[in-house]
């Protein structure tokens, strides 16, 4: 809905770019490739963590409000997050051949054509069930709940996460998010967070975004006082 807080928007386009990329990589790299191919498992191993984070951090901050007031969706969901679950455990699996059937080049390209077919099919439902989350899901909380209450729950998500999936989670939204959402959130981060956590938020954006992009939000968040600061 225009103009109301959307608790799915930013981590939902970091992870449709992060999914995105890797069905890109799975669909161009040759499985003879081999550093390339290792590159892609490393950052699997890495995108896996965040969606693992996601579907926790939904169980223990949203379902109980879906339950309240949208038990239908709520079951939706949760049905769409079970098959998601075992279809991701099938992936880690094959993925996890890739070592094993390295000596033999022959299997080694077959496991890698199944994983470059089983991670689109993945990617597709793992789209659908977000658009539902961003659907039906978004609808019931608006109509049930203001929008500072939405954002407590968003404050309550991202207090919960730890440091490290933290980071991969922005490795993948920064870029992925407009420039103003970029200012919001680090607007936020400026003020609240501490020093040494918002320098290093500010390196990684550095490092995800183009030069163009970084020096606008670079020059947008010199505007910006910390809490407290004077005038």
């Amino acid at each position: 809905m225009f103009n109301r807080f959307d608790l799915y928007a930013q981590v939902h386009k970091g992870i449709r770019f992060a999914l995105s990329g890797l069905c890109y990589q799975a669909g161009s790299i040759d499985s003879s490739d081999n550093e390339r191919v290792k590159s892609f498992v490393e950052e699997f191993k890495q995108v896996v963590i965040i969606l693992e984070a996601h579907s926790r951090d939904e169980d223990a901050h949203i379902n109980e409000f879906y339950e309240k007031y949208a038990p239908e969706t709520l079951h939706l969901l949760e049905e769409e997050h079970s098959v998601l679950e075992q279809n991701l455990e099938k992936l880690v699996e094959l993925v996890d051949q890739l070592e094993l059937k390295k000596q033999d080049p022959a299997q080694h390209q077959k496991v890698w054509y199944q994983i470059s077919k089983d991670l689109n099919h993945f990617t597709a439902d793992y789209f659908f069930h977000l658009q539902n989350e961003e659907g039906p899901g978004m609808k019931a909380l608006w109509e049930h709940l203001t929008d500072d209450q939405i954002k407590e729950i968003s404050i309550n998500i991202r207090s919960s996460i730890p440091p490290q999936t933290m980071s991969i989670f922005l490795h993948y939204m920064i870029p992925a998010m407009s420039h103003q959402e970029r200012v919001e959130m680090l607007s936020g981060m400026k003020k609240f967070a501490p020093k040494e956590a918002y320098a290093g938020v500010l390196r990684l954006a550095e490092s995800r975004l183009d030069q163009i992009s970084w020096i606008q939000l670079k020059t947008a968040l010199e505007e910006i006082k910390p809490e407290g600061a004077g005038l």
